[in-house]
């Protein structure tokens, strides 16, 4: 065990090498919003927008060397979306899961692969709320610019799956976007820290907007946990720019 410990100390580096500025390229809301149809409006905005981000976050090339040093190899990208960190993951060598709740996205991501002849990911769509893999079955996952639809027990829920999949000494590379963004109380308040029409392109998506005390205790059945503060930049499609305050959490199983 000392020396999983130890490996697991290398998670402290992202605090000084991950880099902070990455560049990117409603409906009155009620009851209906707890019975928010996901995959429907998962696929309308892949359809409308088709593939808006090509580049690998920094975060993630960050992710894939945490999962070589702790010899994490089967990794699941979760709420793969359009699937740029499932072709990054599978052209690392890593035996890839690519999944999300939209069969769009997976569409997408599918011909990607299918074009470069990568036959190392698969391909399963599924809530991240309710994985369909076994127990201790992953070495790793990777789930960034996902989190943050849906509301906290939602969260609270795939933190749990995450947990339940994860093999002992199992690693999770996770993002959350921060109470501190600029994003957060636009829009209608439907609980506490989560809003309805708060983000152009997502207005029917519930958003929640975490604190360090929030993950503290949603990660605190982890063995060893890295919670690092960051700013993306990113350009809209409008071409404005704007700046997502956000955590990355490394966490160990």
């Amino acid at each position: 065990m000392q020396a999983v410990i130890d490996k697991a100390d290398d998670i402290n580096y992202p605090a000084k090498d991950i880099i902070k500025h990455i560049f990117y390229g409603i409906s009155d809301w009620g009851e209906n919003i707890l019975n928010i149809k996901w995959e429907q409006e998962w696929n309308k905005i892949y359809k409308d927008q088709g593939e808006v981000q090509f580049d690998v976050l920094p975060t993630v090339r960050v992710a894939a060397d945490v999962f070589k040093k702790n010899d994490c190899m089967n990794i699941m990208d979760l709420g793969c979306g359009t699937g740029r960190h499932s072709i990054y993951l599978a052209q690392q060598g890593f035996k890839v899961y690519a999944t999300d709740i939209s069969l769009q996205g997976l569409e997408i991501t599918k011909s990607k692969a299918e074009k470069l002849k990568l036959s190392n990911i698969e391909f399963k769509q599924h809530d991240m709320r309710s994985i369909p893999f076994e127990n201790d079955s992953l070495d790793g996952i990777l789930c960034v610019w996902t989190t943050g639809h849906g509301m906290l027990e939602g969260s609270r829920e795939n933190v749990n799956e995450i947990f339940r999949i994860l093999k002992p000494n199992g690693v999770v590379v996770i993002d959350y976007v921060s109470i501190d963004d600029e994003n957060y109380g636009k829009g209608q308040e439907i609980e506490k820290d989560t809003f309805i029409n708060n983000v152009e392109g997502e207005e029917n998506i519930p958003h929640h907007y975490f604190s360090m005390d929030e993950l503290k205790e949603l990660y605190s059945s982890f063995l060893k946990v890295n919670i690092t503060p960051i700013d993306y930049f990113f350009v809209d499609n409008q071409g404005d720019k704007h700046t997502i305050k956000a955590f990355v959490i490394i966490g160990i199983k």
